[in-house]
């Protein structure tokens, strides 16, 4: 029975809102210490020892499919949410980092880095505040939602003021401690997360699901490789598709992870050459399946996502 969840020492603990939701189902009947962090880390691990044990299964720490469906009680992690986690992990956000303008990008804040210029964060806390109202009041105060939702609906010049002016100097990548413990507050509240997970799949699953139709074949790595692009690079563009398509021409037979190694290299030329480096790393490690990125050794199947088939089904998310 095939593994969706595990902890190997060495490499970048698995992470994401799918392990939040294993680990909401193992503590209802598991007593004891257990966070609630989505980090798949020794405690979890523990928990889900003493869980095996107590229902007579044999005793792994590692979540495989009945662990899972006993647990949760629910399916298996969606393609989509297994992917959504690795390149949240690569992005380094989690739901609840906010990051000032150190890019021009005026915020960024959630699990793939929505940002304030090009308006996804702005579309998750309108949703949040259409689908829950009185939420951000309750959670940030009335002034500051008051602000917020003024903030997101100004003008690009506006925008990047206030940006600046919450954002610490010299380098600008933290934020205001108030502004800080804000978007941690909403990242924290299962409501947020949910909205932050639609957008995602609304705005870069989708185009993840485009490009690998055009370019790739029905695995679990060409699924990942093509939505870490749509997040990081806005997906495949004329030039990425050009390059992905005289890679795959000069290399025929390439098969398997060769070629997804030819389509991440192809990926990583087209893109701004000063972020080449890391667009590489992040493509070559889903490619190869383990690698570091940002410093973090990662090894994809511990995350589920391997060279296993999926089906059209398995991508509507």
């Amino acid at each position: 029975m095939r593994v969706f969840l595990r902890r190997r020492l060495g490499f970048r603990a698995v992470r994401g809102g799918h392990v939040i939701d294993l680990q909401r189902g193992i503590s209802r009947s598991v007593s004891g210490p257990l966070s609630i962090d989505g980090v798949y880390g020794g405690q979890t691990e523990d928990a889900v020892k003493t869980w095996q044990a107590q229902r007579g299964l044999p005793v792994t720490g590692m979540a495989d499919e009945l662990t899972w469906k006993g647990a949760t009680e629910t399916d298996l992690p969606s393609q989509f949410r297994r992917c959504l986690a690795i390149t949240a992990a690569f992005e380094g956000h989690g739901y609840t980092f906010a990051a000032g303008n150190w890019d021009n990008a005026y915020l960024t804040w959630g699990v793939v880095g929505f940002t304030l210029k090009h308006g996804n964060l702005g579309k998750v806390i309108n949703m949040v505040d259409d689908r829950h109202p009185g939420l951000l009041n309750q959670v940030i105060g009335s002034e500051k939602a008051e602000e917020l939702l003024a903030i997101i609906s100004s003008s690009a010049a506006e925008k990047r003021k206030w940006g600046d002016s919450i954002s610490l100097l010299p380098k600008k990548y933290r934020i205001r401690a108030d502004w800080e413990d804000a978007f941690e507050a909403l990242g924290n509240r299962g409501e947020v997360r949910a909205v932050q997970d639609e957008i995602a799949r609304k705005v870069y699953w989708s185009r993840a699901i485009s490009d690998l139709r055009k370019f790739g074949e029905l695995t679990e790595a060409d699924a990942a490789m093509f939505f870490d692009t749509a997040v990081q690079n806005g997906g495949v563009n004329d030039d990425k598709a050009t390059l992905i398509r005289k890679g795959l021409q000069a290399n025929p037979g390439a098969q398997g992870r060769n070629r997804l190694e030819i389509i991440a290299t192809a990926i990583a030329d087209g893109s701004n050459p000063a972020f080449r480096d890391d667009v590489l790393s992040r493509r070559r490690a889903i490619a190869v399946g383990e690698g570091r990125v940002h410093g973090a050794r990662y090894f994809l199947e511990d995350w589920c996502v391997g060279l296993h088939d999926v089906t059209e089904n398995d991508l509507k998310g």
